[in-house]
């Protein structure tokens, strides 16, 4: 997205594209900022870049789909954080930044096919979803129509600069591109392309599955303690996810995959006679505080740039990261919303 908007900003910008599994393909596409306290240690600012990015995405995803062709599937009707005992409400309660306490009677009016016990939730009406897949399709036509290169089978081998400013990439074949700067994004994969401390980004592994949507099947996102559950305009109901530190494999285990279909199915118990359509992991990028890496790199070189580590928010967070980066880099402004995530907060705290 921030080669999209840096394109439309008139900047002659190219995307090299390894072809490695994308984090995004394997996203359920969540716009849930509300319910995401307990990444919020380091204060505020998470909090509303977060919230500052929701507001951007209705008339990002318009505007996407208006360049593209491609509709994203964008829908906000809210998230719905459901409790079967206390024990799930309370813990929904802690994690929690907005969303209205529902009693049971309001939330079988909001999902009638939710399984009886349900005792209440949570409802941040505002949140809610995109498709990651169409909208990776859209941003590759978007940024296409707008005048941007799309190097697709590429890898950066290095990253090039001259008196202390960037000054290009070298390409894994030998080819050089010229370029005034560099945004690394690469999710988990630094590759050898930062210069951030070892550890500060790292892999935690997530596992998902899709079933055919059914009668009884949820209106809009649905999370609960065990699973949470997007229905798909294209008839697909997502389902996840796992959290696995330390493990970098695209494999899906059985039994994690097994254990969040017994969670959507105790949720609304209609979807247990629903085909599975598809498994798959991926690979978040998160960082030791949970927050993300955005803005210069603090040793340099001039126009050295990160985009890295937004863990289990890349989808919510792409308008307002590229919005940042795209000012960072047309205007050399950096934006007071992106202060608290730059990669100096790593010096001195011994990541390993």
């Amino acid at each position: 997205m921030t080669g999209w908007m840096l394109a439309r900003a008139g900047i002659r910008v190219a995307v090299i594209d390894a072809g490695a599994p994308a984090t995004t393909n394997a996203a359920a596409g969540m716009l849930a900022p509300s319910f995401e306290k307990t990444l919020h240690k380091s204060g505020d600012a998470l909090v509303n870049f977060s919230e500052e990015s929701l507001r951007r995405w209705p008339a990002t995803a318009e505007l996407l789909a208006e360049r593209s062709g491609v509709s994203i599937d964008f829908d906000q009707s809210g998230v719905l954080s459901v409790a079967f005992d206390e024990r799930d409400a309370a813990i929904f309660d802690a994690d929690n930044e907005g969303g209205e306490r529902l009693t049971r009677k309001e939330t079988l009016e909001l999902e009638p096919a939710l399984a009886s016990n349900v005792v209440g939730a949570r409802f941040a009406r505002n949140d809610g979803q995109v498709d990651p897949r169409l909208a990776l399709k859209a941003l590759a036509a978007a940024f296409a129509a707008d005048g941007g290169e799309l190097r697709r089978g590429k890898r950066v081998a290095e990253i090039s600069s001259e008196n202390g400013k960037v000054s290009g990439v070298y390409l894994h074949d030998g080819e050089k591109l010229a370029a005034e700067a560099v945004i690394v994004a690469t999710g988990a994969r630094l590759l050898g392309l930062s210069n951030l401390p070892a550890g500060a980004a790292f892999p935690v592994k997530g596992e998902a599955l899709s079933i055919a949507k059914s009668d009884g099947a949820p209106r809009r996102v649905v999370r609960t303690s065990r699973a949470y559950l997007c229905p798909k305009a294209d008839g697909r109901i997502v389902i996840g996810a796992t959290e696995i530190s330390g493990d970098w494999t695209l494999t899906a285990d059985e039994a994690r995959i097994a254990q969040l279909r017994a969670g959507a199915d105790a949720a609304f118990p209609a979807l247990a006679a629903s085909a599975e359509i598809e498994r798959w992991a991926g690979l978040r990028p998160a960082t030791r505080d949970g927050a993300p890496i955005i803005g210069p790199a603090p040793d340099g070189p001039e126009g050295l740039i990160y985009a890295l580590g937004h863990y289990r928010n890349g989808v919510l967070l792409a308008p307002a990261t590229a919005h940042a980066l795209a000012e960072l880099v047309e205007k050399g402004r950096l934006s007071p919303s992106i202060a608290a995530f730059s990669a100096a907060r790593f010096k001195g705290l011994g990541v390993s």
